[in-house]
């Protein structure tokens, strides 16, 4: 493998190993102010949290390089970097039954492509 592949493919395994602390956070999240829809709701800093973590794993999508993201044509990665920028950029458009289906819906399946994918101590 060339040079260059070789650092590339060690960027996207940080990048792997980065959504997947996301998604332990997300978790910790959940678990620390509840696992329900109208906990989420009625809860801005839940909200708060929940919004970062999805908004770093954007970014972290974000800085997967092309060749990887085509080669798992699987995992809906504009749709997530997509969640990102409406997180980021919507400002008061949050909208609590997007995000939160993302957290039920999306995550879950995202961080086991990941532990899968990823290799410790590269």
């Amino acid at each position: 493998m060339r040079w260059c592949c070789m650092r590339q493919a060690a960027r996207d395994n940080d990048q792997l190993g980065v959504i997947i602390r996301y998604c332990e956070r997300l978790a910790a999240s959940l678990d620390r102010f509840g696992r329900s829809y109208e906990c989420f709701c009625g809860d801005i800093p839940f909200q708060d949290s929940c919004s970062l973590c999805l908004i770093q794993i954007g970014e972290a999508v974000a800085r997967l390089s092309d060749e990887f993201k085509m080669a798992y044509p699987q995992i809906e990665w504009r749709r997530i970097y997509g969640m990102r920028c409406h997180l980021v950029h919507g400002y008061e458009m949050f909208d609590a039954e997007i995000a939160w289906d993302a957290i039920e819906n999306e995550v879950p399946p995202l961080e086991a492509f990941c532990r899968e994918h990823y290799v410790e101590g590269d």
